[in-house]
């Protein structure tokens, strides 16, 4: 993967978890999909831990993805549990927290661990 690539890519995904941080930006505009004390999944007394909970490592697990994308060593190898820990726990937010104008949301979160569990040849560079 070319440098141009990795810069490309490593900030993509750390920007894809920061956006998680909007979840904490208050609004009172009800289009803002973004509400931790609307959950259809969650009881109303675990919305707002859990929502915290899973952000913070959606935020570290795709800050430090990006960071191993870019070829920081000691990330480089890990960078498919990070992508999987990432993935899943961003999924779980948009699930529990679903808002139709999050499915883009999911589709970055399918991508990331589709190519984190397929490993196309182009990721063996990253490793």
């Amino acid at each position: 993967m070319g440098i141009v690539l990795r810069v490309v890519v490593g900030g993509l995904l750390v920007a894809h978890g920061l956006v998680h941080l909007m979840w904490f930006a208050s609004a009172k505009d009800a289009s803002w999909p973004f509400h931790l004390d609307r959950s259809w999944l969650l009881p109303e007394q675990a919305r707002r831990p859990v929502g915290i909970a899973l952000i913070a490592v959606v935020v570290a697990a795709f800050a430090l993805l990006g960071l191993a994308v870019w070829g920081v060593p000691l990330l480089a190898s890990t960078w498919v549990g990070l992508a999987v820990v990432g993935g899943a726990a961003s999924l779980a937010v948009l699930v529990a927290y679903w808002d139709r104008q999050l499915v883009w949301g999911v589709a970055i979160d399918v991508v990331v661990l589709v190519v984190a569990l397929w490993r196309p040849g182009w990721t063996d560079s990253l490793d």
